[in-house]
């Protein structure tokens, strides 16, 4: 943090006892148990929202005094008056409508600084980058100060946080040994990896890097040894043996393998290319004038000093903000070698257009950056810490257009002050300016000479020049607003024959029609204009106008405006046509369309003058019909086992897209996909619950191919509460469950069994058995996922026997599956294979192709544990055929490396290898965890 910048606020510890340091240094007395619980309960979720009942329950766990609820208002209130720092307003925890939220910054809490230590180590790591990987590991771990939460009941949400910030650190203990012994530096690691050992005897990784250590250092015999003691631990005390990765090393030991025992000096680090984002959009065509400006931002972002740093531009609407930044950008590209991030904040569209920054960082700027899905942490500051972590060493440029305020602009500024940034806003944002140092450019309208220039260049010179007193008119009538002028120009453009003194006279009738807009006195000239624009389309165009203006976002495809309309796709082209030549309408690509978001504004004024309240309400049910339709096909193809609870009868329209297959309905879900979240948000703020409800059902099977698991976390919060406004226990059933397999793949376990209590809870209300069988199997997956298999046995079980009473026979099949691949993980061999081949009868009758794949790949893991490696080749090599069918690239590339360890098993290295390198193809696609271990695996055997 730079001190020039403002006061050091308070730090705060998490990785020990809890503990808060004050601005000058000194650990501040944070009274009695239950208020440090209280803060620990916050420091846990940082940004998250924690209602009073929610606080009750997880400090005193269902066992909660009368005055409960109080005792947390008066924990609050100490607390806040405890942490307000010096020289700020705001108390770090706010009282919202839901609850307490404790809002830091990520560099405050040493837990967020952790993971983004981590995470930027990671990073450096897939770059072979090992030399800055250890640094960042090494400052990541030299943070802990002991147990997380130390002295703290070991309970609810803190028990889950503590593990997982436990396996973090264990993780990197493991990740820092490697590059230890890359380097060659095996006898400095042989005494901590035995103290590491110690703590946790039953990890297998330390157990192995010991053993190459030991061998590194010529202590044969001792390496064997361990691996003796490593063997008969496992065997006493959880009756399995080492894994086969240790078994393989044992016998390259055993074998006096040159390679294993060779010095493991480094090789030379060869980063692979950065991903250089180029997100600028297109520079305007009709720019002219702004020499001032345009050189003011050059002395700004392109000074001598080698810093660029910050600028907002500001005006009014509709002055040219956007175009100043877009032409000053492509004429500095090459002055930002690292590549262009550019974000349309929608500060100034609706409520629901709006970007908060948390989505911004998650859908925008961190894919932009190479970061893929996987790897984007859960909590908002630590995806905002990762952000500054990939930009801090780049130079480039970031426009943040259209703002509404400094707090949204505030958590995308970048982590290096060589990169440039131009924030766009009708508000000046002084508080940008004055605490980030941003320095503001006011945009005021051109000139008279720019603005004739303006409609010289689209007019032509000669029409221009014979007609110079209409001109100056056009200019006046305009307010020389760039927006304004480039409308009038355009529909001057279409009317070649026309006198442009005529097209003046129009424009002075249509003044005095509506009240002006609400951002200043120009913006009357531009509602005088867009009335005038208006006034001149035909009846088709007119109504299509103000209907988009309902639309849920400011882009739109034309199928979507037809069903807007309420016509066939072919009868509205033509009004689309007319409103694109009138510059009310931009279309970007083929067939899909961006309305500007003062058009927008405008056109909302003129339906709610002109349309019935009834009218304007159809419109919306008709497009988001139109939107839940093709998702519902799309969703089909995807999941041919998908269904949604009670389906809303909807209005099929004529423009809905035709799917060919499952491919083809992901193409227009990738394209869709903004578009379909906005439709969620607009549903719920116009009161279509039931059709939010069924978004979020329908989208499930969408984002989860595409492991968008920030986006279906959010879409299933909002069914939570849609479903619970509309009194609907099944669907919010079900949107708990959906909220749980989205924290379960962000790894918040416990997260995941919240929302599966909440909605087995339901479920068993209903007496719904195939759900409360669909929630034991979520339940089974958590603690799989987590490494406890035998836990997840009465849920495989409780599964299958409500499957079996509701006559459920896919639920049957995937509790078969499960049980299956659990009893395989527990070396159980002969009752996982019984299991999942009675998964695979009854799939095969089902015809779950998916599920079939699952229990082949489950089929394969039993043989290859058994020893029978012919048959467990087999069985993968069927999986991967229904894999690469469905497009399911994760079970595909966890199943290539089950194949590849099956052919190591037998000596087939080559073919282990190229298997593997498949695979951690699509795990580091997607951003899997296992694409780090994998690449690991392929260094030991080049």
């Amino acid at each position: 943090m730079d001190p020039a910048a403002g006061p050091l606020a308070m730090r705060y510890g998490v990785l020990g006892p809890v503990e808060v340091w004050s601005s000058a240094g000194e650990r501040l007395a944070l009274g009695p148990p239950m208020q440090v619980r209280l803060l620990a309960i916050l420091l846990s979720q940082p940004g998250t929202s924690w209602s009073i009942d929610q606080l009750v329950d997880e400090l005193w766990q269902g066992r909660p005094p009368k005055t409960a609820a109080g005792n947390v208002k008066t924990y609050v209130w100490a607390l806040r008056r405890l942490l307000r720092s010096p020289g700020v307003s705001d108390p770090a925890i706010l009282a919202e409508a839901t609850g307490y939220r404790l809002v830091l910054d990520a560099q405050a809490l040493d837990s967020l600084t952790f993971d983004d230590l981590a995470q930027r180590g990671y990073h450096a790591l897939r770059q072979d980058l090992w030399s800055d990987a250890l640094r960042a590991f090494e400052a990541a771990l030299a943070l802990w100060r002991g147990e997380p939460f130390a002295g703290l009941p070991g309970r609810g949400v803190l028990l889950s946080v503590r593990a997982r910030l436990e396996e973090q650190r264990s993780s990197l203990l493991e990740e820092v040994a490697d590059l230890h012994l890359r380097a060659g530096r095996h006898n400095e690691l042989i005494e901590p990896l035995r103290t590491q050992i110690d703590g946790d005897p039953l990890r297998e990784r330390p157990w192995g890097q010991l053993m190459v250590a030991l061998a590194r250092a010529g202590r044969r015999a001792d390496a064997l040894a361990t691996y003796r003691q490593l063997h008969r631990q496992l065997s006493d005390e959880v009756g399995v043996e080492p894994g086969p990765d240790l078994q393989q090393l044992h016998t390259r030991i055993l074998r006096s393998d040159r390679e294993l025992s060779a010095s493991g000096a480094r090789p030379p680090e060869k980063p692979t290319p950065r991903i250089v984002p180029r997100q600028m959009p297109a520079p305007p065509a009709l720019f002219t004038g702004r020499t001032h400006e345009l050189a003011r931002l050059t002395a700004l972002l392109l000074g001598d000093s080698g810093r660029a740093g910050t600028v907002v531009v500001t005006g009014t609407g509709g002055v040219g903000k956007t175009w100043l930044a877009l032409r000053w950008a492509h004429d500095s590209l090459h002055h930002f070698p690292d590549g262009q991030l550019h974000v349309d904040l929608g500060g100034f569209g609706t409520a629901t257009q709006e970007a908060a920054p948390s989505t911004v960082v998650v859908r925008s700027l961190l894919p932009a950056l190479g970061v893929k899905p996987l790897e984007i942490p859960a909590e908002p500051a630590a995806q905002f810490a990762l952000y500054r972590s990939l930009t801090a060493d780049r130079r480039l440029l970031v426009l943040l257009d259209n703002a509404r305020d400094a707090e949204q602009v505030r958590p995308l500024l970048p982590g290096s002050a060589r990169c440039g940034v131009i924030v766009t806003s009708r508000h000046t944002l002084p508080g940008l300016v004055a605490a980030d140092g941003a320095h503001p450019v006011a945009l005021d309208l051109p000139s008279t000479a720019e603005a004739r220039q303006l409609l010289v260049r689209r007019l032509g010179a000669q029409r221009a020049a014979a007609q110079p007193a209409a001109v100056d008119e056009l200019i006046s009538r305009t307010a020389r607003l760039p927006l304004a002028l480039s409308i009038v120009a355009a529909r001057a453009a279409a009317r070649p024959t026309f006198p442009l003194q005529a097209i003046a006279d129009d424009l002075a009738v249509s003044r005095g029609g509506l009240a002006a807009l609400a951002t200043d006195d120009a913006a009357t000239d531009l509602r005088t204009v867009l009335s005038w624009s208006y006034r001149l389309l035909s009846a088709d165009a007119a109504r299509l106008f103000r209907q988009l203006s309902l639309h849920p976002a400011g882009d739109v495809s034309a199928a979507a405006a037809a069903s807007l309309a309420g016509s066939p796709p072919h009868l509205i082209r033509p009004a689309l046509d007319e409103l694109t030549r009138a510059n009310l309408l931009a279309e970007q690509s083929p067939n899909r369309f961006r309305c500007h978001d003062l058009l927008r504004a405008y056109g909302e004024e003129l339906t709610d003058a002109h349309d019935s309240a009834a009218d304007r309400r159809a419109v919306r049910k008709r497009v988001l019909d139109h939107y839940l339709c093709a998702a519902r096909a799309a969703a089909r193809l995807v999941d041919t086992g998908h269904q949604t609870t009670d389906p809303l009868p909807l209005t099929v329209d004529a423009a809905q897209p035709a799917f060919a297959d499952h491919r083809s309905a992901l193409a227009w879900f990738t394209i869709e996909q903004r578009v379909l979240l906005a439709a969620v948000d607009d549903a719920v703020a116009h009161g279509f619950d039931a059709h939010a409800v069924q978004f979020a059902q329908t989208l499930t099977p969408l984002l989860s191919r595409m492991s968008q698991w920030h986006d279906l976390g959010a879409v299933q919060a909002i069914a939570v509460a849609a479903a619970r406004r509309r009194a609907d226990p099944r669907a919010e059933a079900l949107a708990h469950r959906e909220l749980a397999l989205a924290h379960l793949q962000l790894r918040r376990y416990e997260a995941a069994r919240h929302h599966l209590r909440n909605a087995m809870a339901r479920y068993d209300q209903l007496g719904d058995r195939p759900g409360q069988a669909s929630t034991h199997l979520y339940l089974a997956w958590v603690y799989d996922t987590e490494g406890n298999p035998r836990e997840s046995l009465p849920h495989g079980r409780a599964a299958l026997a409500l499957s079996n009473s509701s006559d459920d026979r896919r639920g049957e099949a995937a509790a078969l599956n499960t049980l299956g691949w659990s009893y395989a993980r527990l070396d159980e061999h002969a009752r996982a294979i019984d299991y999942c081949e009675r998964a695979l009868a009854l799939q095969e009758e089902v015809e779950d192709r998916l599920g079939t794949a699952h229990t082949w790949d489950s089929l394969g893991f039993a043989y290859h544990r058994l020893g029978v490696h012919p048959t467990a080749v087999a069985c993968y090599r069927r999986a991967l055929l229904l894999y690469s069918d469905a497009e399911d690239q994760c079970g595909r590339a966890e199943t290539l490396v089950r194949l590849g360890d099956a052919h190591q098993a037998v000596g087939d290295h080559d073919t282990s290898t190229d298997l593997w390198r498949e695979a951690w193809t699509i795990l580091d696609r997607i951003g899997h965890p296992e694409a780090v271990e994998l690449s690991e695996r392929l260094a030991a055997y080049r």
